[in-house]
């Protein structure tokens, strides 16, 4: 994977990495396909009249997660070699993409700690923790996000840190 960089022993991958080839796109939705539904595109004759086009609405809603993030989680989870994916995988969020993560974890196989802020709603915990994930909780910042998602991964010899 060309977007990791190591930080001491974790690997830290996006899941919004640089273009890739078109291979690479078909290679990514065949792996993800298994544990995602189609969804559908639906439209409003009202909405299109508003705006002079036809709009179209992608229904990511329907995803096991809720939302779109499972797709790019996934991806970068089920991507990780296997060396790479049994140390587990960390990340920070404030909600959606913490439950993609510990949803595409819990399709792997691997452990997941997801780092939030201790402002973080209930709700937002809740559909993290029901796919499996440890919560740990930081101070709202970017820097304590980071810095709390460094040590969860050493603390787990070096886990893969998906953002």
């Amino acid at each position: 994977l060309d977007e990791r960089m190591n930080s001491s022993s974790s690997t830290i991958l996006s899941t919004h990495p640089a273009p890739k080839t078109l291979p690479d796109i078909h290679a990514a939705a065949l792996r993800i396909a298994p544990y995602l539904l189609p969804t559908p595109l639906i439209r409003s004759p009202h909405l299109d009249s508003l705006c002079g086009a036809a709009v179209h609405f992608k229904c990511e809603h329907l995803q096991p997660t809720g939302s779109f993030k499972a797709r790019g989680a996934l991806n970068a989870v089920l991507a990780l070699p296997d060396a790479d994916a049994a140390r587990g995988v960390v990340t920070h969020s404030t909600g959606n993409h913490g439950a993609a993560v510990a949803f595409a974890a819990r399709a792997r196989g691997v452990r997941c700690t997801v780092v939030v802020p201790r402002t973080t709603p209930a709700a937002k915990r809740e559909n993290i923790a029901r796919y499996g994930a440890e919560i740990v909780e930081c101070e709202p910042s970017t820097a304590a996000r980071t810095a709390a998602a460094a040590a969860a991964a050493e603390a787990l010899g070096g886990a893969a840190i998906i953002h």
